[in-house]
């Protein structure tokens, strides 16, 4: 009697977590969206609902108040970013409660769990940001980026800082269980503090300075610079915006690399 051959072929780590990733991507496209009767159009249709409504209550304000955008231009450059970074800090604050079940699989680990929503996340923000520009384009608006490289190059940095911070964010919610209610509500100010309806010069010069405390102000300010033709922000830095998402990047990987057992026990 033959005995079956198996491969076997050691697997290096990161074929693993490749594996492992692709896996639990899988799984949460199906609990996701699974459960909604529109599935996945859903994704396109909650920013594309809340882009309308911002567009329609602050388009009264005229292309003046937007910097010389229309408005519609304006918004979509501000929110879609500002909505990626919600949406990544959300989802990878509830990646481990959310996945506990699966980690008696050794193979599965939180920091799988981050990188498998992450992806989801930028997939998503993807394919609604080719599509919302589509949607400009075919109503006359000029939604191509006028620089796309710094575009990319601040969208990459708000990435990193967002999977950073859903990291941190993380790490304190398995420290201090009443923390994910207080977290979740130090997310809705941000809206109105981070520029994102708004551009950082209608703010009076004497009080900017706190706002540029905020490295999303800078994020923001600096894509709307890269997307939209002639307009400027001048108060802002990518040195620090970069500086920042350094900083946070590492205290990260620390904070996980300290916890990371005991996410797994909690």
């Amino acid at each position: 009697m033959h005995k079956p051959i198996l491969n076997q072929t050691p697997r290096t780590s990161l074929q693993v977590l490749r594996d492992v990733v692709f896996g639990l991507l899988i799984r949460e496209l199906k609990t996701r969206f699974g459960s909604y009767r529109l599935g996945y159009a859903w994704a396109l249709l909650d920013p594309l609902l809340m882009l309308s409504a911002f567009s329609l209550i602050f388009g009264l304000r005229g292309q003046g108040g937007f910097g010389g955008a229309p408005a519609p231009l304006f918004i979509t450059a501000g929110y879609l970013p500002f909505l990626f970074f919600k949406n990544v800090v959300s989802k990878l604050q509830s990646a481990v409660s959310s996945n506990m079940g699966l980690f008696c699989y050794r193979q599965v680990t939180p920091f799988a769990t981050f990188i498998a929503r992450f992806v989801l996340e930028v997939i998503i923000g993807m394919m609604v940001g080719i599509i919302l520009v589509l949607g400009l384009l075919w109503f006359g608006f000029a939604a191509i980026p006028a620089d796309p490289l710094q575009v990319i190059t601040y969208y990459l940095l708000l990435m990193i800082l967002s999977f950073s911070l859903g990291i941190v964010f993380c790490v304190i919610c398995s420290l201090f269980q009443e923390a994910d209610k207080f977290l979740g509500l130090l997310m809705m100010p941000l809206l109105f503090i981070s520029c994102v309806m708004y551009p950082l010069a209608t703010i009076p010069s004497q009080y900017q300075h706190w706002f540029l405390w905020n490295p999303l102000v800078h994020a923001l300010e600096l894509i709307r610079s890269g997307w939209l033709a002639g307009y400027q922000s001048p108060n802002v830095s990518s040195g620090y915006l970069a500086t920042v998402t350094l900083v946070l990047l590492t205290f990260a990987m620390s904070c996980y690399r300290l916890s990371h057992r005991r996410l797994i026990a909690s």
